[in-house]
């Protein structure tokens, strides 16, 4: 509604949706300390109104939607130099430094946990097949919320068992993606291929605070993964 007119009241927006001036004032406030630039003006001729002026900092971008931008912008640049390369870093820049710093300070702290190398060799390619259905959604839940991950899984020899995971962190090697998780059977670190994962769903009575040196005992040893360090950041 805001984006739709150049200037409206309290009144008419408590009126239009049905909702007490208490509320619309809330939910302002909200907004605003969600990044939106509301500017309000008080007096006969005023009102409140979106600046456009402000740009990125006025369209409102949930977590998940700036992380996919910011794995697009990734996955592309692993896999070849492509045009606008530079111009999707500096740009992805500015979109964090429009973000209030509690927003852009929780994405800093996702993204470090999310790993894009080099893409897939040949022989895993050929090997691996599509995910569930249902495994990004339910991946995105426990992820980002932090909460713990129950699936079937299918290992290299074709052996089945059931896991308990917390998934600290994920690695990316186009089309391929593993889980960095912390086996809570086995009380050890575990790798768990995308496409060998069956039957997944949230546990969220199981809590768990991300664990960066997880990620890192898992990863190859080798100068292609540096987790820890800035060129893996915007």
């Amino acid at each position: 509604m805001l984006r739709g007119r150049d200037t409206t009241t309290i009144a008419d927006l408590a009126m239009e949706l049905g909702v007490s001036r208490r509320t619309v004032l809330r939910d302002l406030a909200t907004l605003r300390d969600r990044g939106m630039a509301i500017a309000g003006e008080a007096g006969p001729g005023g009102g409140i109104r979106l600046d456009a002026a402000h740009g990125l900092t006025a369209v409102h971008l949930s977590l998940a939607e700036i992380i996919a931008i910011w794995l697009g912008a990734r996955l592309a640049r692993a896999a070849s130099d492509l045009p606008w390369g530079a111009a999707a870093v500096s740009g992805l820049a500015k979109l964090l430094a429009s973000l209030p710093r509690r927003r852009a300070r929780d994405l800093r702290a996702l993204c470090r946990r999310v790993l894009v190398g080099p893409p897939a060799s040949a022989a895993v390619r050929s090997a691996a097949g599509a995910p569930a259905p249902q495994l990004l959604t339910v991946f995105e839940e426990a992820f980002s919320g932090g909460f713990g991950l129950a699936f079937v899984y299918t290992d290299r020899a074709g052996a089945v068992s059931p896991r308990h995971v917390a998934p600290h962190g994920l690695l990316v090697e186009p089309p391929v993606w593993y889980i960095l998780g912390f086996d809570l059977d086995k009380q050890k670190p575990r790798t768990f291929r995308m496409d060998r994962i069956s039957r997944p769903r949230v546990l969220r009575d199981v809590v768990f605070r991300p664990d960066l040196g997880v990620i890192r005992d898992q990863l190859p040893q080798s100068e292609r993964w540096q987790p820890l360090s800035g060129r893996w950041l915007v």
